[in-house]
């Protein structure tokens, strides 16, 4: 190979690596931005705003996660409705390992 080859060999790696890099990067920003929009979409979507979430419990009822989430003060079937709204639920029936938002108060 003569020198001049070997530097056009050069300059093609370099070339690649850099088209490579600067494709990853952009892969990257428009993940970054989309993550990131995704996230204040899915807040801005919610009604009401949350204050932490529940896991039920096997045998736990709604009544008593709206009794032992309820801030003092708040009435339980005030709580009751409010994580009824929040989740969509229709009935007092939740199954275990549900996970349940809370309102914020």
């Amino acid at each position: 190979m003569s020198a001049t080859s070997q530097s056009l060999a050069v300059s093609r790696s370099t070339y690649r690596r850099r088209r490579c890099t600067v494709l990853l990067v952009l892969v990257a920003l428009v993940l970054a931005v989309g993550t990131a929009a995704g996230g204040v979409g899915a807040q801005a979507e919610l009604e009401h705003p949350v204050a932490g979430h529940v896991v039920v419990e096997p045998g736990d009822t709604l009544w008593e996660v709206a009794v032992t989430s309820a801030p003092e003060g708040v009435d339980p079937r005030a709580q009751l409705t409010a994580i009824q709204e929040l989740n969509g639920l229709q009935g007092g029936s939740i199954e275990a390992w549900t996970v349940l938002l809370l309102p914020a108060r």
